[in-house]
């Protein structure tokens, strides 16, 4: 195999490809000198409409077709209950007054985050996933999840506090590890996108200064998504199916 067609290799370029859009957006901000947040925001939103218009364009030409992407329906779970809550306690740090919530600024947020959640989890719960699930389902739930923490090592060029860029790391790990088996549970996208973009949403209303509660509530949203990737890893992956393949007897 050619290693431009390696899974890996493949996966690797689209990581890259994630990071174009908002190194794009951040440096024209910069050069502008922009420091409105509706502006900022708007501008972003534009970079990231174009990193979903590229990544659907490259799902149209490539061998799979959008349902083999994840492009399906999903029925609610229980779990998803869980995933509510867990959201719902970031709000404990209290909600940042950034330009005094203007409807402006809260429908730009919002558009935002909306493209952020259909570009990040279009190529990697959509793309990388997929390819990389030529080399096994485990590969490619870990492997997506890897490459999507490794993309946030990016904060640290904008000057972002260290600490909360190593806990930002391990969060964006565990959350694609979590989004990949609900991929994999589910043959779905869906449910990702939208938990995507609520996350960022919530994430962007509370956001303060790191202080005591602010890291406390990250180190609880890691301390769940790992029992949420144990129960889903356990559930896709069940010991009793490892025992069967080990006793061909068993099946009659």
């Amino acid at each position: 195999m050619r290693i431009k067609n390696s899974p890996i290799f493949l996966s690797i370029l689209f990581t890259l490809l994630a990071l174009i859009f908002p190194t794009i957006a951040g440096a024209i901000i910069t050069v502008k000198k922009i420091s409105n947040l509706s502006a900022i925001f708007l501008i972003q939103f534009i970079a990231t409409a174009g990193g979903v218009l590229v990544t659907l364009w490259i799902m149209k030409k490539s061998k799979f077709s959008f349902k083999d992407f994840g492009f399906r329906k999903f029925k609610a779970e229980t779990w998803m209950v869980v995933i509510v809550i867990f959201e719902l306690v970031a709000f404990f740090n209290g909600i940042t007054d950034h330009e005094g919530f203007s409807a402006q600024y809260v429908l730009i947020l919002l558009l935002f985050v909306i493209a952020v959640g259909l570009c990040e989890e279009f190529i990697f719960r959509g793309l990388i996933f997929k390819y990389l699930s030529a080399k096994g389902l485990k590969t490619a739930i870990i492997g997506s999840s890897i490459l999507f923490g490794v993309g946030h090592l990016a904060n640290l060029a904008t000057g972002a506090d260290l600490l909360m860029t190593i806990l930002q790391i391990t969060f964006a790990f565990l959350f694609g590890l979590v989004c990949a088996e609900i991929v994999a549970k589910t043959k779905s996208i869906v449910f990702p996108i939208v938990w995507h973009a609520m996350h960022d949403f919530i994430a962007f209303l509370t956001d303060s200064e790191p202080n005591v509660l602010a890291v406390s509530i990250y180190v609880f949203h890691c301390i769940v998504l790992i029992g949420l990737a144990i129960y889903f890893w356990k559930a896709l992956f069940p010991k009793k199916a490892v025992m069967d393949l080990k006793n061909p007897e068993s099946y009659v």
